[in-house]
């Protein structure tokens, strides 16, 4: 069975979708497992069928402390978190993963549609995050993958 292509999202336009799906399009090789946070139903879901297109194992959650139950379960080779989500957001989360996986903190993207936001620019500065502005395309999106994996050798 092929995987299926992502959905396209919804009016707020969150993600731009501009793929050419093909089946061959999707990596092969060791599948890389990614723990992904969103509180957004819709866009949480774009998010993980394109990831598991390209052929991630996907855990999703939508907040820092379903975030953190799983980081305590096992490590992920990438993490992608929202900055804004109830209970715990992107910051608190991303602090509390480092206190008990210290290696993960170099595994992040973040993303946020608050781009002019002195706080949130604060802190991507001081842990060299790799971050992705809303609305951002699914092709940023690999780059942003790819620009972790070469952070982390």
């Amino acid at each position: 069975m092929r995987p299926r292509p992502p959905r396209t999202p919804d009016p707020e336009n969150l993600v731009t979708l501009d793929i050419e799906v093909k089946e061959e399009s999707a990596p092969r090789g060791p599948t890389m497992k990614v723990l992904l946070l969103e509180d957004r139903d819709d866009f949480r879901e774009v998010l993980r069928d394109y990831l598991v297109f390209r052929n991630y194992e996907v855990i999703s959650v939508i907040s820092g402390i379903e975030g953190l139950r799983e980081i305590m379960k096992a490590p992920f080779d990438l993490i992608i978190c929202d900055m804004l989500m109830p209970k715990m957001g992107g910051e608190m989360f991303y602090w509390a993963v480092t206190r008990v996986r210290p290696a993960a903190g170099q595994r992040f993207i973040f993303f946020t549609g608050h781009k002019n936001n002195p706080p949130i620019e604060f802190f991507f500065q001081r842990v060299n995050a790799t971050v992705l502005f809303k609305p951002f395309k699914l092709s940023a999106l690999d780059s942003a993958i790819s620009e972790v994996f070469r952070k982390v050798g």
